[in-house]
């Protein structure tokens, strides 16, 4: 953490291991494709749905955010947000299996929706209070230990989680066990060591927040970093939620091989997001994004037209996709807080952040529309296209970058 200051150290870790637990949950969906489909006897439509409930419902409370957040202590909205969390993942955990499973499906998703609703809170939360607490010119550097949360999430959360799964036998309800047992410990901790941040408070402007939301899509920065934002998510997405029924039906790997791909491909992260985020400080967060926007297309690519190849193969890809999608995160995470004044950060982070979830949530939807199978255990058809519109997303976050970039020069001239 060279550049960051020790009284900013451990704000920084247990922000970054809310995080953690925030992505394996939702992340641990994707892995687990393939024994959802075939426990639930639903086809890539009804899976795309499932994975998407809990963005959809994070949509819903990230953006009823917009109203409130800037209105409170943002440690009390943490602490409260995060406890919501735990419920909901609690409710996945202890679901019980019935004799039908369309209602074991229906049920499933409700308690998807209940972690989405709290869950959904977190990231634009996190993000605001890295917004306040951290000045401009260390935020990189913070932005990379937080997004490190995704390369821990893979490292260790999921090939843990995915390895529990295989020792109880599929058993698909564990690791939100797992999850809810390791969140109890990090409330705590954040109880403890997050100090409270009513800094924004301070200010004596009184926002309407209505206005804040007009302003959001009627402001050319504001809009512009919203659809930067969702464009970033489609291209990503789109082809995580349904990578590993591709790799297990079309690749030819087996359900015990995909922990390794997260433990690569984590790994890889791990060294790259220190890096990113120094560079970030030092080149600059649009040139840093541009970069690797701009390599993160041809995993992306690759990855959708894969074929029948060994794992090794498999494993080399994963690594520069996590790599480079991971890394495109950094800059435009520090991006994304330098659009608005601090007084208003918080609710707009969580209108980001609502957006963020509803590009997430239906992503699902999209590629579930696109591809289709025979039967649970045939091949995934039309997943190449997946991979077009991924890259088609990517090509226009660039472009939206290039505004952004322009606007922020001119801030900087009108100074």
């Amino acid at each position: 953490m060279s550049g960051i200051q020790r009284s900013e150290r451990a704000l920084l870790v247990v922000l970054a291991a809310i995080q953690f637990t925030n992505i394996v949950d939702f992340m641990i969906m994707m892995p687990m494709g393939d024994i959802l489909k075939k426990e639930l006897s639903i086809g890539p439509q009804e899976y795309g749905f499932l994975v998407s409930s809990y963005g959809i419902a994070a949509f819903a409370t990230a953006f009823a955010g917009v109203f409130y957040l800037d209105n409170i202590d943002r440690r009390k909205a943490l602490l409260a947000a995060y406890f919501g969390f735990m419920i909901g993942t609690l409710s996945s955990a202890i679901l019980p299996n019935t004799d039908s499973d369309s209602l074991n499906y229906a049920l499933f998703i409700l308690t998807r929706v209940i972690t989405g609703l709290t869950g959904g809170l977190l990231g634009g939360l996190v993000m605001s209070i890295i917004g306040d607490a951290i000045p401009l010119e260390r935020r990189g550097r913070a932005m990379g230990i937080v997004t490190m949360s995704f390369s821990l999430a893979a490292i260790l959360g999921m090939p843990i989680a995915l390895t529990l799964v295989d020792v109880f036998d599929n058993n698909w309800h564990v690791p939100f066990y797992g999850v809810t047992l390791l969140a109890v410990p990090i409330w705590i901790m954040a109880w403890k060591r997050i100090p409270p941040m009513r800094e924004h408070l301070k200010s004596k402007t009184v926002y309407d927040r209505t206005a804040a939301i007009r302003l959001a899509f009627t402001s050319r920065e504001q809009r512009n970093a919203l659809l930067f934002t969702v464009l970033l998510v489609l291209g990503q997405f789109t082809v995580i939620s349904f990578m590993t029924p591709y790799y297990i039906n079309n690749v030819g790997l087996e359900q015990h091989d995909i922990k390794w791909i997260y433990l690569v491909g984590g790994a890889a992260t791990v060294v790259s997001g220190f890096f990113i985020g120094r560079m970030v400080d030092k080149v600059g967060r649009f040139r840093v994004f541009t970069i690797s926007a701009l390599l993160s297309m041809i995993p992306v690519l690759v990855i959708t037209h894969l074929p029948q190849v060994p794992l090794y193969v498999v494993l080399a890809i994963a690594g520069f996709f996590f790599v480079l999608v991971s890394g495109r995160m950094i800059p435009a995470n520090t991006i994304a807080t330098t659009v608005v004044n601090p007084q208003q950060r918080a609710g707009f982070m969580s209108l980001n952040s609502a957006m963020m979830s509803l590009a997430s949530g239906s992503s699902g939807i999209i590629s579930g529309a696109i591809i289709t199978q025979v039967d649970e255990n045939a091949p995934l058809m039309n997943f190449e296209y997946v991979g077009y519109l991924a890259a088609a997303s990517t090509l226009l976050s660039l472009l939206i970058v290039r505004v952004l970039k322009r606007i922020a020069k001119e801030k900087e001239n009108a100074l």
